[in-house]
């Protein structure tokens, strides 16, 4: 009995020494906040789970969650092997390197049909949903500017828009999650104004562009490029669903065009070619931005026949280079883990965004947050893929990435399924470091390729 009651009182001693340690602990708390710093060194991050801070949605100890909005089906639908290429990239890393930091990477892919309405409705989805980690590749000017806005207010990464639009990359400071990857529309425009400059000086350029910032930029470009040298009609529109521009080529045929420039996706592009060699028989020189310097323009505008001599340009490898070991590497990858047979330049341009991204990841290290990944995105050594022909590189006040292209022409090679492919000629083009708000043709430096 004397023993229980001994027990009894030291129970009751060390619950109230309990209460009151917390009392004073909570009386200190009030009064004393130790430094950030402080706790930080104290505790060390690899041992405790509080130490990672920041937005971790779509992180998990083992996989990665992504997203993206694509025109699966619909006019643009030429576009779907994009995706398709990227995920085989990412199940070839996820089966070959265990994904990134012992993360695997999961693409969530929505087919949006490249309509603005649609965009908004598979975007809120990934985001409110399926709670991905950041937004990949969204394709399409006018699509993806219905999402920009309500991505950067939820603080999602927004990774490599795959449209050269100026509207992406002019502010960082306004659009600090948003980052680029195409050759934004004004660099583009000013490269082929200067060639059309200085080849075709003296005559009249006509101008078709889609409907939005995509064509507007393009636009823009072409005119500060060739200054007074040539005449620049008003440019000809066309909106996204329309199947063909037949008839914006035949009012720049009537105003006496002597240069055609068009800036459209592989629906619009190749029928242009194809109405004004075929239909018209009219030997213009043509102009296409990149996004159609693909082989699917070349099939569609009638093949070599009517596709020889149109000229783009690029920042990616071919997928005739088989000699290449990249290429051989590409096309083995999106073979067994795609099931794609052919490669061709959106494959190509798949699997550059899946290295980009991956490359970030692998900066922004093991304790990943949305907004470490940003920073690593802005902090990272440039970076060049297995099968571009140019580095990237992103700063905090610049999110361009891709600021280098060569010029490219059709030619004729019976070889090619399509009976041509591009080619790269002279010197390439580089910006690097320049924004394109008020880009000129003096801001573009001519650097020798290859």
């Amino acid at each position: 009995m004397r023993r229980s009651r001994i027990l009894w009182i030291l129970l009751t001693a060390v619950a109230l020494l309990a209460i009151a340690a917390v009392a004073c602990g909570e009386e200190e708390e009030k009064e004393v906040t130790p430094p950030a710093e402080t706790v930080a060194a104290e505790t060390p991050a690899a041992e405790s789970p509080e130490a990672v801070t920041g937005d971790t949605t779509g992180v998990t100890d083992t996989e990665i969650l992504i997203g993206t909005h694509q025109p699966l089906t619909g006019p643009a639908a030429a576009y779907s092997q994009i995706s398709a290429a990227t995920t085989a990239y990412f199940d070839y890393i996820n089966e070959t390197e265990g994904g990134v930091n012992g993360r695997k990477i999961k693409l969530l892919v929505e087919d949006d049909q490249y309509s603005p309405p649609l965009t908004v409705e598979v975007v809120r989805r990934l985001v409110e949903q399926d709670k991905v980690f950041a937004i990949l590749g969204g394709l399409g000017t006018a699509t993806h500017m219905q999402v920009i806005d309500y991505l950067m207010e939820q603080g999602v990464p927004d990774f490599f828009v795959s449209t050269g639009a100026l509207e992406w990359v002019k502010d960082p400071a306004a659009r600090p999650n948003c980052f680029g990857i195409l050759p934004n529309y004004i660099a583009e425009g000013i490269i082929f104004g200067d060639y059309i400059a200085k080849n075709y000086a003296g005559g009249k350029v006509g101008v078709i562009g889609q409907n939005d910032d995509f064509g507007q930029d393009g636009y823009e470009g072409v005119k500060r490029g060739v200054g007074d040298a040539l005449e620049i009609l008003p440019l000809e529109t066309f909106e996204a669903p329309d199947p063909d521009v037949n008839s914006q080529v035949d009012r720049l045929q009537a105003a006496g065009a002597t240069v055609l420039v068009v800036w459209a996706v592989p629906r619009q592009a190749p029928a242009a070619i194809r109405h004004a060699r075929a239909d018209l028989g009219w030997d213009v020189p043509i102009f296409i931005g990149t996004v159609s310097a693909n082989e699917l323009t070349i099939a569609l505008a009638g093949g070599g026949e009517n596709a020889e001599g149109v000229i783009s340009n690029e920042a990616l490898k071919h997928a005739y280079e088989t000699d290449d070991p990249a290429i051989q590497k590409h096309i083995e990858i999106i073979d067994k883990y795609g099931g794609i047979k052919a490669a061709n330049n959106l494959t190509l341009y798949g699997q550059s965004l899946a290295e980009g991204f991956i490359n970030i990841l692998k900066e922004a290290g093991p304790d990943l947050t949305r907004e470490g990944v940003i920073a690593a995105a802005e902090s990272a050594e440039p970076f060049q893929c297995s099968v571009c022909l140019f580095s990237t590189s992103l700063s905090e006040t610049d999110h361009d990435s891709s600021q280098a292209v060569v010029l490219s022409r059709v030619e004729l090679d019976p070889a090619n399924p399509v009976g041509a492919k591009w080619v790269p000629f002279g010197d390439a083009y580089s910006w690097q470091g320049v924004l394109p708000g008020d880009m000129t043709i003096d801001d573009i430096e001519r650097i020798p390729f290859p």
